[in-house]
Order: C-alpha cells, then structure tokens, then sequence
C-alpha cells in the first residue's frame, strides 16, 4: 500500500510539468469593461482579476482592456466580446483559444524558452495561419505588424499577407491583396459591432469575424 501511494506521488510531481494551466489576467481596464464567469452574472472588471476557461470579457463603447495570457499580451478594443476558451501548457506548447464574437484585438504573442505557442482566435468567416508575432484583426480585416499571415476565407481561398500590409475578406471573396492595402495606407476600423453601446447587451451574434492561428517554434 504505502508502495502504491509513492508510485501515484511520483507520477503526480512528473506530470506536472507536462500540463499546466496557464495564468490569464487584467493588466488594464479603461471605461466600462465587463466579466461573465462560468454560471455566474456580469461584473465589473478590474485589474489583477484571474479570467479562468469559459470566462467572456466584454467592453463597452470607448472602453478597452489589456489582458495577459501567460506570456502574450492582448488588447481588446471597443464593443469587443471574447470568451477564453482554453489557456493550459503541456508537453511544452502553450495552447491559448479564444472565440471573438465581436469586435477588434491587438496581440502580441510571445513565449517563453523551451516553450512552443499555439494561440488560435476563432469565428465563423476565416482564417488566418499566422508565422510572427504582431497583429491587428476583426475577422474582416487583418494587419500584420510582424510576420508572415495565411488568410483563408471560407472557401480555403489563401492570400499571404506579411508585415506591413493589410487585408481583408467577407468570407466568400478572396482576400484582398495585401501590397494593395499596403500602398493605400488604410486602416483598421476600429467599430466592427454595426451598432450598440453597451456591454452586456446590443451585440449582433451573427456579425462577421473571424479566427487567427499563431504557431511559435521552440527557442
């Protein structure tokens, strides 16, 4: 018996490494930013607050967030609702998804050494394969601040965006040429929600958006 009860210890402490739940919190709150919690109603975000799996955050108009999610920073825009639908490391990849609703995010995805990222934004409309870092999206339009991006749309039609340059997609049509977006000079827009003020109601669950992919080799 006692044999037995060291052996489950010993496997206890050496699976510990290989999954762990990763962090994710509140850094910034500005405005009306708001937090559902698995089973539970809106309240008020504030920083330092733990977001665990199945938490939505949602903010209000001219409101924002900046979230932590292990070693990744994400700032979530104006009339944006997401929910984190997993942040856990194991066997040496961070896995990190989240589903956008709606509304806009900024990320910077980082790992730490000896580690592999696998973060992943989703929704309905397209795709996004991304090898880099730095990135704007809506799930219509995509910039990319770093790296290279594969923009699908729902027809697996790909365009290669890289650093420097801008598209977009309404799911059906291919994604336009980034170079094009590029020497326009466009920008983002920041109001994707199509109407609403604030955050616990008046979101189109039908809006268009999209997913990223982000995938980071070892150091």
């Amino acid at each position: 018996m006692r044999k037995t009860l060291l052996v489950l210890l010993i496997l206890a402490v050496a699976l510990v490494p290989l999954i762990a739940q990763t962090k994710a919190t509140v850094k910034e709150v500005k405005g009306k930013v708001e937090i559902k919690l698995p089973g539970m109603g809106w309240q008020r975000a504030r920083g330092g607050m733990i977001i665990p799996k199945g938490a939505t955050i949602s903010t209000g108009f001219k409101s924002s967030a900046v979230l932590q999610l292990g070693k990744s920073i994400l700032q979530v825009r104006p009339l944006t609702r997401m929910t984190l639908e997993e942040l856990i490391q194991k066997n040496g990849v961070v896995s990190t998804k989240l589903f956008l609703r709606v509304g806009k995010i900024k990320a910077k995805v980082r790992s730490a050494k000896g580690l592999r990222q696998n973060f992943k934004l989703k929704s309905p409309v397209s795709t996004a394969a991304v090898r880099g870092t730095d990135f704007e999206y809506d799930g219509i339009h995509l910039k990319v601040e770093e790296g290279i991006v594969q923009f699908f749309n729902l027809l697996a039609q790909r365009r290669d965006i890289i650093a420097g340059e801008e598209s977009e997609t309404d799911g059906l049509n291919v994604p336009s040429s980034g170079e094009s977006g590029r020497l326009a000079g466009s920008n983002v827009s920041s109001d994707t929600s199509g109407g609403g003020g604030g955050t616990s109601g008046g979101f189109n669950a039908g809006a268009s958006t999209g997913s990223i992919i982000v995938q980071i080799p070892l150091n």
